[in-house]
């Protein structure tokens, strides 16, 4: 080998000695853990918020040295890899692992309950403390898709039934046998709680094609010689369910409408539509029963064939109908021809076969519970024509219940009334008093499902008001509690005006007394009128100056007042009134002039003001 070429092999070893003194002068890096999660178990497809799912988590230690423990961490979130707000659900211990060596832990965990419904992952993260130096921090794995369902809310059992019935009609004031309820006469309330009945819950009501009369046992309606507004209590052939109560008598109207509790007397467009208080709440308080076309009919005599009510029972007593085939009042070319069946399960239904030509009176179609506006189902109101359809009501689907917690009835007594007698285990807790209300009190025991407790309070009625020839209209409240739980039921008894529309109020004031002398009485006379109508629970304020009012009455009778004695007193006049002369004596302080305002105002009229001045 020549020189040259000695030299070039000397200068490229030594070349490639220098290119390798770094690597092998470099020192070398020690081992370090690499904790992962190997595997997470599925968890189910499906799941409802604030449960449990469980998990079974593999994490290994895939580096080359031994990992110091560490904490496994799970998570929810809605992407497909873990993301920093995903909400950490729990962390788990894991225990110091070799180089190469796993662990399988079971983990329980629990889906928050405020968790939205939606689709979300599981992740586990290893290591999710970063206490471990790792050669590499790739700790998260997801599981498949979990569909988060939300708790459904718990649908409590419905309330139990509640209901309050006087045995008097409410438009007519009359009871079974047509008589008005006069001063002294008993009135007797029935209080009935109900438990697990059907009707409790409400009804479904479905338009149905109309059925044509039904073939039974067939009885027609004798009204006597009511042929007009007329009606005929009947005892059932079976308890039919109504509003979660069971009824044993039904009241049938010649005016197309069926009553519980009470007469149904009154026809259709007497003073429903015109209360202040509106159809809903006038139907849905003051009746409980069922109109499939609550009207003014005439049924006539049956043995002349001009119309007729009919009873018919089905021959296994599944069912019993009421059928209408009559007249409009005043209206002889229009006639009426409708049903309504009673079914043993509560269900009901209306149905309108044959002519039922337009025209007429104006209807009311639907039903009442007589327990507020709420409980009243209005298919029509105002019409002139039956319904398009048949109507099916079927009661909606009750809960499987137990008994109810024991509980009590109340009924409030009038003002001026007198407390008669109760069942046993009701007792009186509070006298009525000219001026104030009485209360009974009743004890009501637990009500199995479909069982219901009936009790009856009795008083009599009120003195007239005074000035009047009738007493004054009063309300009635009856309720039920139990378990924590209130219902309520109130009707009212319109003796002396049942027309209660929106009016307003007129004042006159006249000075009646002689001269004005300091300590020598003196009168006034105020009258309270309504524009239209009766006033419902009108109030006056009497307010004088240079005086004081010694007496505040009405045709010599005092009258309900605070502040009698003052310069102002507040007084509550009779109730329906069409006009009240309140005769108001004063007592003058000096020889100077009298001022006098009155200021009156009722549930159905604003407040009106008016004063007078009287000079010595």
């Amino acid at each position: 080998m020549n020189r040259t070429r000695a030299a070039l092999l000397v200068s490229s070893i030594l070349v490639a000695l220098l290119a390798l003194a770094p690597a092998a002068m470099a020192k070398t890096k020690p081992a370090a853990p690499d904790l992962v999660v190997k595997k997470v178990s599925k968890p189910p497809k499906a799941k409802t918020v604030g449960t449990k799912v469980k998990l079974v988590v593999k994490v290994a230690n895939v580096g080359g040295a031994a990992a110091k423990k560490s904490k496994l961490g799970i998570y929810l979130g809605k992407g497909k890899k873990h993301k920093k707000q995903d909400k950490r659900l729990k962390r788990v211990k894991v225990k110091p692992l070799a180089a190469g060596k796993g662990k399988k832990l079971k983990v329980r965990i629990t889906i928050p309950a405020k968790t939205a419904a939606g689709t979300y992952r599981l992740f586990a993260c290893a290591d999710d403390t970063k206490k471990v130096k790792e050669s590499k921090e790739r700790n998260c794995k997801g599981t498949r898709k979990i569909s988060l369902q939300t708790v459904p809310a718990p649908v409590p059992p419905p309330a139990p039934a509640f209901s309050m019935s006087d045995g008097l009609d409410w438009g007519f004031v009359q009871n079974a046998q047509g008589q008005s309820a006069e001063p002294g006469d008993p009135v007797t309330l029935t209080l009935t709680a109900a438990n697990g009945i059907p009707g409790q819950a409400g009804y479904t009501r479905t338009a149905v094609p109309s059925e044509g009369f039904r073939s039974g046992a067939t009885t027609t309606l004798d009204f006597g010689d009511a042929e007009d507004d007329g009606q005929v209590t009947l005892q059932l052939p079976f308890a039919f369910p109504f509003g979660g109560i069971n009824e044993q008598s039904i009241s049938v109207s010649t005016n197309g409408w069926v009553s519980f509790g009470s007469p149904a007397w009154d026809y259709w467009d007497d003073v429903q539509p015109y209360d202040y208080r509106g159809i809903q709440t006038v139907v849905g308080e003051l009746e409980r029963g069922m109109m499939p076309y609550w009207a003014d009919l005439d049924v006539g005599e049956p043995t002349k064939g001009s119309g007729s009510v009919k009873q018919v029972v089905a021959p296994d007593n599944s069912w019993v109908a009421y059928q209408w085939d009559t007249n409009e009042h005043s209206f002889a070319e229009v006639r009426r021809s409708f049903q309504l069946v009673l079914f043993r399960d509560g269900s009901f239904r209306f149905d309108y076969p044959g002519a039922n030509t337009e025209g007429g009176h104006k209807n009311f179609v639907g039903y009442s519970l007589g327990t507020g506006a709420a409980s009243a189902d209005v298919v029509s109101a105002e019409s002139t024509a039956v319904p398009s359809s048949g109507q099916l009501f079927a009661p909606k689907a009750l809960p499987a219940a137990g008994p109810s917690a024991t509980g009590e009835t109340t009924a409030l007594l009038p003002k001026g009334s007198s407390f008669v007698s109760a069942s046993p285990g009701c007792s009186l807790t509070t006298a009525p008093a000219q001026f104030s209300t009485g209360l009974v009190t009743c004890a009501v025991p637990s009500i199995a499902a479909g069982g219901q407790v009936a009790q009856a309070v009795t008083f009599s009625m009120p003195g007239d008001a005074p000035g009047e020839s009738s007493p004054a209209n009063f309300r009635l409240l009856g309720s039920y509690l139990s378990g924590g739980l209130k219902l309520t039921d109130a009707d009212e008894i319109d003796r002396l005006n049942t027309n209660l529309p929106a009016t307003t109020i007129k004042i006159v004031t006249k000075y009646t007394g002689g001269n004005i002398e300091a300590g020598v009485p003196t009168t006034f006379e105020v009258t309270v009128d309504p524009a239209s109508g009766g006033l419902d629970e009108p109030t006056a304020t009497f307010s004088i100056t240079n005086a004081t009012l010694s007496e505040i009455e009405i045709e010599g009778k005092p009258i309900e007042c605070t502040g009698v004695g003052g310069s102002n007193a507040s007084c509550v006049l009779p109730s329906g009134t069409s006009g009240t002369d309140v005769v108001l004596t004063v007592v003058p302080a000096s020889v100077n002039p009298l001022e006098l305002t009155t200021t009156a105002k009722a549930l159905n009229a604003p407040e009106a003001k008016l004063g007078i001045g009287i000079a010595p």
